[in-house]
């Protein structure tokens, strides 16, 4: 099942009052929570045909986004909605990982109370595996540029 945030941007245009709703399917882990709030609006845009280069968008872009629902396994351990986006994402952050390693334990009827060796080991390898996958996302230097000109 893959965590769905449903959110929400209410604004006023030429005054008439807009209410566009979109699902935001969540990755597991979020790199960059700012790069993130940035497409955010894009994507809404885009799910409702608002063209880019409009003042509406501009108006949209600028208003506040809550979320006002999120589908996922680890629902209960997330605070109450509707709130802030950015807010919901830092909640998210910090949440997420001990949520999803509790299920993964009870899919697997691992007691991590009575092994708290076995918590640790599968909290490390999650840290490793997002470590890797952040590095395999940087972009590489070229050549050129990290030789300079002589």
């Amino acid at each position: 099942m893959q965590s769905t945030i449903t959110v929400r941007v209410v604004f006023d245009f030429r005054g008439e009052t807009f209410r566009y709703e979109s699902d935001i399917v969540l990755p597991l882990y979020i790199d960059d929570i700012e790069q993130f709030l940035e497409k955010l609006p894009h994507r809404i845009a885009k799910e409702h045909q608002l063209d880019l280069i409009s003042y509406k968008f501009e108006i949209m872009e600028h208003s506040d986004i809550e979320v006002i629902r999120f589908q996922s396994r680890i629902e209960p351990v997330m605070p109450q909605l509707p709130m802030m986006v950015g807010e919901f994402l830092e909640a998210y952050q910090a949440a997420a990982p001990d949520a999803y390693l509790q299920k993964i334990a009870e899919a697997y009827e691992i007691d991590i109370a009575n092994n708290p060796k076995l918590a640790k080991a599968l909290k490390a390898a999650y840290v490793l595996g997002k470590e890797h996958r952040l590095s395999e996302r940087k972009h590489p230097v070229n050549m050129w540029l990290s030789r300079g000109f002589t």
